[in-house]
């Protein structure tokens, strides 16, 4: 019986979770698997290296030994590789042929030209027949923040705010959008209300491969001939180029929250947002956060009014430290003259001051420098179990001893 020749694997742009990105499994079969060495830092003695070839593109490198990681590519995936500026997916590979019946986890998922490519840490058998399962909680949150990245650069073109490029957040934390300018409060309140009206209107959003398509946005190794380039539309607001996997309509975002702005390069600006259940996530900790800092300053939990206090208390300690300094300087001033008339009759003085530190010990020290390098040896202390000293003398005196002010150990004097 004549060989069942190896399917033929799907194209990155026409992969099963591009098509439809609401699919949470899929059964396929293992096309090719090799292990995969990562390439070392260059040798300096320390690492025992060898070569290898790399199975993303043939070449050889030099390799550090490691745990042992299989790239392996199947006749589809519902796993969708990083690219896009979308995370990649996790999930899991079952076997349902061969003698290896474990799930595996998978955590990395990477687009190599045309090719999709899983990080396995166990190797399959080419002809293995699989059931792809999708974390789908993270790949809905991963969703909502790349299709809210688009309504909301959607929005913002139709300002003049061209969005020059976008970073997204890991699990939990805020993404943002680089801008050429920053926009003012009103403009910021604008574009939030505006995008989550078109929350609430539902749009529909669909994937579209116009043929001939082409777009300035497509990363370089990407072969636009053999290629699937994949435009996504939101109503009539917007029409881009991407690859990533998104919502089927605009209701599904839940909600888009502006947070701050950052100005970078110059006059660019970064504008940080979080969108769907992400958001309220973040909301949900900010408030339980206001209503402990509330707790401590005994106000309400009202933004408004834990601002307030927080101002206060920030007032009271600016306060504080005013008096703290006037205080400092009033006992520097005393503690300066005792000096001086010690130093005078004596021709040597020594001052301890157990918990004051190196603030005080150096106001003392330039009330009193000029009449110890006249007149003796000055040595200032301060410090519970190891004291900071500064030790101040005339060349006359003790021409070996060091002008010092430490805060690290005693000084030998």
């Amino acid at each position: 019986m004549a060989a069942v020749p190896s399917p033929t694997p799907a194209i990155v742009g026409a992969l099963e979770c591009q098509k439809n990105s609401y699919r949470q499994t899929l059964e396929t079969e293992v096309v090719s698997c090799q292990e995969y060495i990562p390439v070392a830092a260059p040798d300096n003695g320390k690492h025992k290296t060898k070569r290898s070839i790399d199975p993303t593109n043939g070449t050889e490198n030099s390799v550090v030994n490691s745990s042992k990681v299989w790239h392996i590519e199947f006749a589809d995936s519902v796993l969708f590789p990083e690219g896009g500026g979308q995370h990649t997916d996790h999930g899991t590979l079952m076997p349902l042929s061969g003698n290896n019946r474990t799930a595996i986890q998978i955590t990395n998922v990477q687009r190599y030209g045309l090719r999709c490519i899983h990080f396995s840490p166990c190797p399959l058998e080419p002809g293995t027949t699989v059931r792809q399962t999708v974390d789908f909680s993270r790949r809905w949150d991963l969703m909502q923040q790349h299709t809210g990245q688009h309504l909301l650069s959607a929005i913002m073109d139709r300002m003049n705010l061209e969005t020059l490029g976008w970073s997204m957040g890991q699990s939990g934390e805020i993404n943002y959008l680089e801008l050429p300018r920053k926009p003012s409060e009103s403009e910021v309140l604008f574009i939030q209300e505006e995008c989550n009206r078109s929350i609430r209107e539902s749009l529909p959003i669909s994937v579209e491969i116009p043929e001939g398509g082409a777009s300035s946005s497509l990363p370089d190794d990407y072969d636009t001939e053999k290629g699937v380039v994949r435009f996504i539309r939101i109503g009539d607001l917007d029409y881009n180029a991407c690859c990533g996997t998104h919502l089927r309509t605009t209701s599904h975002i839940g909600l888009i929250l502006l947070h701050h702005t950052q100005t970078v390069r110059g006059t660019n600006c970064r504008l940080f947002f979080s969108a769907g259940d992400r958001a309220i996530k973040l909301a949900t900790e900010s408030i339980n956060g206001l209503r402990s800092v509330a707790v401590s300053l005994s106000t309400s939990a009202t933004p408004s009014d834990v601002a307030a206090g927080v101002q206060r208390l920030s007032d009271s300690q600016s306060e504080l430290r005013k008096r703290e300094r006037r205080m400092l300087a009033e006992i520097s001033k005393f503690e300066s003259e005792r000096i001086k008339t010690h130093l005078l009759e004596h021709g040597s003085a020594f001052l301890y001051r157990g918990t004051d530190g190196l603030e005080l010990v150096n106001l003392i020290a330039s009330e009193v420098k000029d009449i110890a390098n006249e007149h003796g040896v000055v040595v200032i202390c301060s410090g519970e179990i190891c004291c900071v000293a500064t030790a101040l003398h005339s060349d006359r005196a003790c021409p070996t001893l060091p002008i010092r002010a430490s805060s690290r150990s005693p000084a030998s004097l």
